[in-house]
């Protein structure tokens, strides 16, 4: 091929990144007939293995903040399921703050910024089923129109209940990037009779084969008690259903988080992280034949989106500190009337623990570190969901790695 034909290749291809493209060139110098060539540009997702660790995160700024702070060594490890949430409500006018369009200017500039090109799932699915951009599309289609505009590497999740419209944009997705899609599931889901049916239809209706569908199997915050019964129910569902050994690839998603922080007693509380507990019993109890899924939880949160006029909220001073099978969690006073400098007490009484894993752990202990001595500030509430999350994930996939002997 001459050059003015492998220039305009080239330009093409940077201009329409991921997708599958057809260009039509000419010798320009000559005058010849145009001749088309058809280009499949899309990139390969790798798949997701039984030793990635899958958070689950809301993508709000302590979130995203998070995910930039981590060491390289930790995100290669993490595939996260980032999901959008709804614009805030205004209590004040009863309307929402912002538009969706308004809500998400900025989304796919943040995931090229914190995350890159490595791969994460998208799941739309807190959006009202009836949300649409100002230009009448899907948000879901939108979105990673932006994001691989930016080169990132999604995978579009859906579930067994979503509209027509949602699972539509989830095969017109797939059709141009070729990256699958991934099954967000109940147990309840799972369970039923007709779940391999009704999964081989969806695969049909957005059009990938089991071997492009990943699936999470997300308990969210089932009752943990007993323990045996839950596993016994877990192992009949993955047993019961052929499409499990079929899919790309399974994980495992659980939270035992508390829903409120008026649950937690100060100044300094061990709970239990149940999901981690389940699912090394699970992995020990499954029979040889059974798929072992892969790890994922909801980090420092619950799966609830906190509900109310924030106005009116008053929350305490909290570090959420993981440990071995549980989160330390130190608390103060509300810091609305008490301020933000309970947090170098707070940091004292996790720094000063025998749970404590050391400054140099992970960022967020880090902080935590320098907090108490005074060499960071005492931040704000989004701060500490940074320093949180940042250490949970580097935590759980330290004990993953040691669980897995990787």
């Amino acid at each position: 091929m001459q050059n003015g034909s492998a220039w305009a290749l080239r330009l093409s291809l940077a201009v329409f990144g991921g997708k599958p493209v057809t260009i039509r060139c000419y010798e320009l110098w000559s005058g010849q007939e145009p001749f088309v060539v058809n280009l499949d540009c899309k990139d390969r997702i790798m798949p997701i293995n039984q030793h990635c660790y899958m958070p689950v995160l809301k993508w709000r700024q302590g979130e995203y903040q998070a995910l930039l702070r981590l060491e390289d060594a930790q995100k290669d490890r993490i595939v996260p399921l980032i999901e959008v949430t709804p614009p805030d409500f205004d209590f004040e006018t009863q309307t929402p703050s912002k538009t969706i369009d308004e809500h998400v200017v900025s989304f796919a500039t943040r995931i090229q910024k914190k995350w890159g090109s490595r791969h994460a799932l998208l799941d739309c699915g807190l959006l009202p089923p009836a949300t649409r951009m100002a230009d009448g599309r899907h948000p879901l289609a939108h979105l990673f129109d932006e994001c691989t505009t930016l080169n990132a590497s999604l995978i579009p999740v859906t579930g067994l209940d979503r509209d027509d419209a949602y699972q539509h944009a989830v095969h017109e997705i797939h059709t141009w990037s070729g990256h699958g899609a991934a099954l967000r599931c109940s147990l309840e889901d799972a369970i039923d009779p007709d779940f391999d049916t009704n999964v081989y239809l969806l695969c049909e209706t957005i059009g990938i084969g089991p071997n492009e569908l990943d699936i999470v199997l997300d308990l969210e915050s089932p009752n943990f008690d007993p323990q045996d019964d839950l596993i016994a129910l877990i192992s009949a569902a993955l047993s019961g259903a052929a499409i499990f050994n079929s899919a790309r690839s399974l994980t495992i998603v659980g939270a035992s988080f508390p829903d409120s922080m008026g649950s937690v007693t100060g100044p300094l509380q061990l709970w239990p992280r149940r999901e981690w507990l389940l699912y090394k019993a699970l992995l020990g109890a499954l029979g040889p034949n059974i798929r072992r899924p892969g790890f994922g939880d909801y980090a420092i949160s619950a799966p609830t989106i906190a509900q109310g006029d924030m106005r009116l909220l008053k929350p305490s001073a909290t570090i959420r500190y993981t440990v071995d099978d549980g989160w330390l969690i130190a608390k103060g006073n509300n810091v609305r009337d008490n301020g933000f400098g309970q947090y170098r007490t707070c940091s004292g009484h996790i720094t000063g623990s025998a749970y404590y894993l050391g400054a140099a752990f992970s960022p967020g202990s880090n902080y935590v570190a320098g907090c108490q001595v005074g060499t960071e500030n005492t931040g704000n509430l989004t701060t500490w969901r940074w320093v949180g999350t940042n250490h949970h994930i580097t935590k759980v996939v330290h004990d993953l790695a040691t669980f897995y002997g990787i």
